[in-house]
């Protein structure tokens, strides 16, 4: 049946509006002409004609729900969205197929490369070319932009990473990175961030095939000046937050330093290398300096350089002798002196705090980075800052306690070479001096008997170690001022009763032998486990007593030794040797068995200053067996007088 016959009645003017405006319908349509059209018609006594058959309707052109369109989903073919099932599963495959990145191969990196190649042409012609007109230029340079971030793959097949150096196109990075559009150059830093990170190597587990691949990678970039390269970047960008560009060129400071982050955990010789070459130290130096728009606290980036100074420092050192020769010590000071008066505002700033003091702490373990503290001022500072009764109290006990320590053997012997005239137990002794004088213990006793209410109650259990710190302090104070001195009475004051203070002396011994019993027994408990584990094993050698020492250590062997030097000094005393003895009665200690845990620690440290660096584990291993011959009953002076 043709549709268009339904439509083929004979218009007249019957069936028009015509005349008075009396509408007149038309002839009705005959009964057979119904039928002939599918219509089921009734007869004159009601029943229907066609009764077991409905209108049927021409569907062999179109059928919805063979083709999967559920008319009664969502209101019907009105309301949904007409896609057929086919169609529907078409158009997911689209989709699904967009988010398949393409498997690299050295053929697919060898189009990349000849892509950005192609492009970098092109943008160095019409740069040339129309040199006064960025407009002309910007189409290449977004393609430019387009072919270097198609390299990012690349982070997910390290592997292939020699195909860029095999093509010669390191050399173009490189000099991309000095491009004159900064989004082109942070392309680039982007790019090499991403293959450095440990994602890059070590996804499932450490891979050293991975590793390698990455390593050989940097060093092609070393050849070919990158970090030179970097450097200059990182003095090109402008962090200015007050535009979106400048929040970009923040972003790419950060990025470059990740860079450096990587490495340090890639190879710690390519780091120093890195930073060498970009002559990190001094940008580090300016930006921890500088002044975050006039406010006190850091913005992110300080605080990042902060932190790559103190894993820097930590990580390489000739970097750190470098360092402390340097006025990065000077740029510290200066940083940590915003916080002599005020207590850092959030977990991120005191994040800040703590690496700047980190920093330092390392530096302070050189000579000159002793001699540099204490010519800035340093001591003062801290001072100033133990006044408050905040965290930094307790953190400025950490430069303290290194600033008076000895050199570390890694730095000392080095600087022994280059000028063995120095004499750092000179410049520790100043130290000590400073200190006193400036009426520092005073609140190195309010640490050690944890004096405070409230929030600073609290700060001493978040920090338990300030009193390892603060015990430590005394410890060399008493070893770094002459007896019989104004100075060394000063600290032996804090022991005994005086017309002044007729009491706190006591608070003062009693916590002293508290801590002493407490690091005691938390290293008998690890001394314990040792000897158990020895009886099921016989064959230990010298290699497992290095071992057993480092376990004694961490288990609280320094903090005791400290904590027995303070106590022999106090002990020459008459009335503090009675109290002393009198608490350390009560947890079954003695006097002897001080002097027995003072003679290890002087066996240790005779043996140790006869062995060259890197070669003390015959001191540790004669400690360790040996500890069970010292005397019972030793002279606490004669051991004094060998520290």
């Amino acid at each position: 049946m043709d549709i268009n016959d339904i439509f083929k009645e004979t218009v007249s003017s019957t069936t028009l509006n015509v005349g008075k405006g009396k509408r007149k319908l038309g002839d009705a349509p005959s009964l057979s002409r119904l039928k002939e059209r599918g219509y089921v018609v009734e007869n004159e006594d009601g029943d229907s004609a066609n009764a077991s058959k409905r209108a049927k309707t021409d569907t062999s052109d179109i059928d919805a729900n063979a083709d999967g369109i559920d008319d009664d989903d969502e209101g019907g073919r009105f309301f949904s969205d007409g896609l057929s099932t086919k169609q529907k599963g078409v158009l997911q495959w689209v989709d699904n197929a967009e988010d398949v990145e393409e498997s690299l191969d050295k053929a697919a990196v060898q189009r990349l490369v000849s892509r950005i190649e192609r492009a970098m042409s092109r943008n160095t012609e019409e740069r040339i070319r129309h040199a006064q007109s960025p407009l002309e230029f910007a189409e290449s340079e977004a393609d430019l932009d387009e072919a270097l971030r198609a390299l990012a793959p690349l982070a997910n097949d390290v592997l292939l990473l020699h195909v860029l150096d095999d093509l010669d196109a390191i050399p173009t990075l490189v000099e991309l990175l000095a491009h004159e559009n900064e989004d082109i150059s942070l392309d680039v830093v982007d790019f090499v961030n991403e293959l450095t990170a440990m994602d890059a190597w070590s996804q499932d587990g450490e891979s050293q095939e991975e590793r390698q691949a990455v390593v050989r990678f940097v060093k092609a970039l070393q050849r070919n000046e990158f970090f030179e390269a970097l450097g200059e970047i990182l003095r090109r960008l402008d962090e200015n937050t007050q535009s979106e560009y400048n929040q970009d060129d923040a972003s790419g400071v950060a990025k470059a330093l990740d860079i450096v982050d990587n490495l340090t955990t890639l190879d710690p010789g390519l780091a120093q290398s890195a930073a060498t070459s970009m002559k990190l130290l001094d940008w580090l130096q300016m930006r921890i300096a500088k002044d975050s728009q006039g406010t006190v606290s850091a913005d992110a980036n300080q605080q990042y350089a902060a932190e790559i100074t103190a894993v820097l420092l930590q990580t390489s050192p000739e970097i750190c002798l470098a360092a402390a020769d340097s006025p990065l010590v000077e740029a510290l000071l200066k940083r940590l002196s915003k916080y002599r008066k005020r207590t850092p505002e959030d977990a991120a700033e005191i994040e800040f705090v703590e690496n700047i003091i980190d920093a330092i702490c390392v530096l302070v373990s050189t000579r000159k980075g002793k001699k540099a503290f204490e010519m800035l001022e340093g001591v003062e500072l801290l001072v100033l800052m133990q006044k408050q009764q905040g965290i930094c109290r307790l953190l400025s006990l950490k430069i303290l306690d290194y600033a008076l320590s000895p050199p570390n053997v890694l730095y000392e012997e080095e600087e022994k070479r280059n000028d063995a005239k120095f004499n750092h137990v000179s410049t520790q002794k100043d130290i000590a001096k400073r200190y006193i004088d400036n009426v520092g213990l005073k609140y190195l006793f309010y640490v050690l008997t944890r004096r405070g209410k409230g929030s600073v109650k609290k700060l001493y259990k978040d920090y338990p170690e300030s009193d390892e710190r603060a015990v430590s302090c005394i410890s060399w104070l008493f070893r770094l001022t002459e007896r019989d001195t104004p100075l060394h009475w000063r600290i032996m004051a804090k022991f005994v009763s005086t017309p002044a203070d007729e009491t706190s002396w006591k608070l003062h011994i009693d916590r002293l032998v508290e801590l002493n019993i407490q690091y005691h027994e938390s290293l008998r408990e690890t001394e314990d486990r040792i000897n158990n584990n020895d009886d099921d094993d016989d064959d230990a050698d010298g290699d497992d007593n290095e071992e057993k020492y480092l376990t004694r250590q961490e288990a609280g062997l320094y903090s005791l030794q400290m904590s027995d030097i303070v106590i022999a000094f106090v002990a020459m005393d008459k009335s503090a040797r009675l109290r002393v003895e009198q608490r350390l009665r009560r947890k079954g200690r003695t006097l002897d068995d001080v002097a027995k845990e003072l003679a290890e620690y002087v066996a240790v440290k005779q043996a140790s200053s006869l062995s060259s660096v890197g070669s003390t584990s015959g001191a540790k291993s004669a400690a360790a067996s040996g500890s069970g011959s010292n005397p019972t009953s030793a002279d606490l002076d004669h051991m004094l007088s060998l520290l």
